[in-house]
């Protein structure tokens, strides 16, 4: 099964973007009963997008396989 995260971050940081990915996928394959192989761990972004007030939000996604 492939699992898919998403998240609209106000900062363009990968490391953490991952991390909190990581989390959101972890928590849907544990409500699956499934283990992620964080070797398939696919991050994409940032994606830049305007906000209220003239902020950058940065859109990032994430897929990971799990069994």
């Amino acid at each position: 099964m492939i699992y898919k995260a998403a998240a609209a971050l106000p900062y363009d940081d990968r490391e953490r973007a991952t991390a909190g990915l990581r989390g959101q996928l972890r928590l849907m394959a544990v409500c699956d009963d499934a283990t992620p192989d964080w070797t398939t761990l696919n991050v994409a972004g940032p994606t830049p997008s305007p906000g209220l007030h003239g902020r950058t939000w940065f859109e990032w996604s994430a897929t990971v396989e799990a069994s």
